[in-house]
């Protein structure tokens, strides 16, 4: 039976300019696409998001909710959705509107697939998707000019249920030819179709609404 909701703990280290900054989190997903999760410090607050662009951020200790709507808030390529909702296996590049290109296989179980936008604009001109023994290890995305403008790492596998799921992924981003951010993160105590009540997290009703989101928030 293929899982409907996956919990972790989530840690984020962020490296750039010489500067390493760590966010952590519990994240709540459900197969439909939506993502609760809590934040505790510096400040408790929690945010949900969906494969829509649908983002609010709520404050307990102020008892304040931010709401928007755009594409950018989508939760589409979050790695517990991707694998979550069966969508792994070319690491929702569909999603966004691009198509197979091409495929070579190599020995070792290692498969190459090219991808390319279905319209142009997309700022990528194609992604190079690398898969070991049918699991997604390594995507490169490249611009106009043949550059790469991001890598993505995705190791440490583990089966939970029947979902394997990476449990680090290392993103690369080149901002720069000088200079780029590299974005590390680890699951942890991952669980699989738990009845936690956070999965079904709403804002509370009397939660006064702000227009602005907080700098460093999202």
């Amino acid at each position: 039976m293929a899982q409907r909701r996956v919990s972790a703990g989530m840690e984020v280290k962020t490296l750039y300019g010489g500067k390493v900054t760590t966010v952590a989190s519990k994240v709540y997903c459900t197969s439909s696409g939506r993502l609760v999760q809590v934040f505790e410090s510096p400040d408790q607050y929690y945010t949900i998001t969906n494969p829509d662009g649908e983002f609010k951020i709520y404050y307990p200790g102020t008892n304040e909710v931010y709401s928007e709507r755009k594409e950018d808030f989508s939760d589409r390529d979050n790695i517990l959705y991707l694998f979550l909702s069966g969508r792994g296996d070319d690491m929702g590049l569909g999603l966004y509107g691009y198509k197979l290109a091409g495929t070579v296989r190599e020995d070792g179980g290692i498969v190459k697939r090219t991808y390319v936008p279905s319209s142009p604009g997309k700022g990528v001109a194609k992604v190079e998707l690398v898969q070991e023994n049918y699991l997604p290890i390594y995507l490169a995305y490249y611009n106009d000019g043949g550059a790469v403008v991001s890598k993505v790492y995705l190791s440490s596998y583990s089966r939970l249920g029947n979902m394997m799921l990476p449990l680090r992924v290392t993103s690369v981003q080149f901002t720069s030819k000088k200079d780029s951010t590299l974005v590390r993160t680890i699951y942890s105590d991952v669980k699989v179709d738990g009845q936690d009540p956070m999965f079904d997290f709403q804002v509370p009703a009397g939660a006064k609404p702000v227009k602005n989101l907080p700098a460093g928030r999202k």
